[in-house]
């Protein structure tokens, strides 16, 4: 009911506040046939309903926004969340003839879901800063970024992480970029304080009475459970090329190494939006190659068809063969994750003093994830479409 009040209002302010704001509505639905990754598969609709406000000031570089999305379960109706978000960005140029840039930003988040779900419940708060300097033979990037996030009925994995990166930039004259990236990652969890009752039993009394021997004692001493801390470092190189002058493609490569010495991990029973909790990415080693084939077709259409083939070395996790499995007796869990996508969009320029353009898309995603854990042997198959208006 909270979440309901919530989209009511900021409705309300989206119709009616002042021109200086740009503002959007977007409504999406989509059938997913294996709701929680699951080797029993649950299917369900879902339906999103976001709201996204936008406000700069005039001859002000700050953008001010907020985002809010009401997500419906049709059939488990109990796990229905919505998330919102306030942030603002900044951006300018700055050097000789300013061609450097910097962006700075930050957002704060809130997740809400009904009580029987309520251990997704989070508050976030993430900021960044990056640069992007225009050299003489490339674009050269680099940033820091930072997220704190913390969960009211899960404290032992409120968390903070930091993330640096670093990226070249190159076009060619074939009309081929290529891109190298590296990244270094850390998380650090906040630990869960436990109490526990610690007895003394040397104590020895005699008295004057007719017995006299051993005596107990106890007390409550709290103690932090420490959650081993993750880090990561990624490499990855993309080459883009374009192939005619509305069809362009990409393929890349990506590494990532786990550099923490003790791993840790986490599974829930959900897994849309609650990637973090489900599969955590520090939690694991990876190697993958993706591409996409991106194509404009003809009256502001686009078609954009793509892949990725991933192998998963998790870190601390075991492997379950079967459901009657209680010993971990596969060994470490290892995965090989793949997928396909397809995504057809075409917008409408309304040109209307109350509507700037309609968006719609429609979308299917294929997901194949062959594990040595039974309980993440599953595949997943995702068909929608969205319409957004923006005003």
């Amino acid at each position: 009911m909270k979440a309901k009040l919530i989209l009511m209002l900021v409705f309300f302010v989206a119709n009616f506040v002042s021109a200086q704001f740009s503002k959007n509505i977007e409504i999406s639905s989509w059938h997913d046939d294996n709701l929680y990754r699951s080797p029993e598969p649950l299917e369900d609709v879902l339906t999103n309903l976001s709201v996204r406000l936008d406000y700069r000031p005039e001859n002000s570089a700050v953008k001010y926004y907020y985002n809010g999305s009401f997500y419906r379960y049709n059939e488990t109706v109990l796990r229905n969340f919505s998330l919102h978000g306030l942030g603002l960005n900044f951006a300018n140029s700055f050097g000789e003839e300013g061609k450097h840039m910097v962006y700075l930003g930050g957002e704060g988040t809130l997740r809400n879901n009904d009580e029987a779900y309520n251990n997704y419940d989070y508050n976030q708060l993430y900021s960044y800063a990056n640069f992007r300097f225009k050299l003489d033979r490339f674009f050269l990037k680099t940033g820091y970024n930072f997220r704190y996030r913390s969960y009211n009925n899960l404290p032992d994995l409120t968390n903070t992480r930091h993330f640096l990166f670093v990226q070249a930039n190159k076009s060619f004259p074939t009309r081929t970029t290529v891109i190298v990236e590296a990244d270094l990652g850390h998380k650090a969890f906040a630990g869960r304080e436990i109490y526990t009752t610690v007895s003394d039993d040397d104590g020895f009394v005699r008295g004057s009475g007719r017995m006299g021997g051993r005596f107990s004692t106890s007390q409550s001493v709290s103690s932090i459970t420490e959650v081993p801390s993750l880090s990561q470092a990624v490499v990855l190189a993309r080459v883009t090329q374009s192939l005619h002058q509305k069809v362009g493609v990409y393929v890349q490569y990506r590494r990532q190494f786990g550099l923490a010495a003790e791993g840790n991990y986490t599974n829930s029973d959900g897994y849309f939006q609650d990637e973090e909790l489900f599969d955590d990415p520090f939690s694991y080693e990876s190697e993958s190659i993706s591409t996409q084939l991106t194509w404009m077709l003809p009256r502001r259409t686009k078609l954009q068809i793509g892949g990725a083939l991933v192998g998963k070395d998790y870190i601390e996790e075991q492997a379950y063969v079967s459901v009657d499995d209680s010993l971990a007796t596969g060994g470490d869990r290892s995965d090989d994750y793949n997928s396909i996508y397809l995504n057809l969009s075409k917008t409408f320029n309304a040109n209307k003093s109350w509507l700037k353009s309609l968006y719609f898309s429609v979308y299917y995603n294929y997901i194949q994830n062959e594990s040595n854990s039974y309980w993440y042997a599953y595949k997943n198959a995702v068909s929608g479409a969205g319409i957004r208006w923006n005003f």
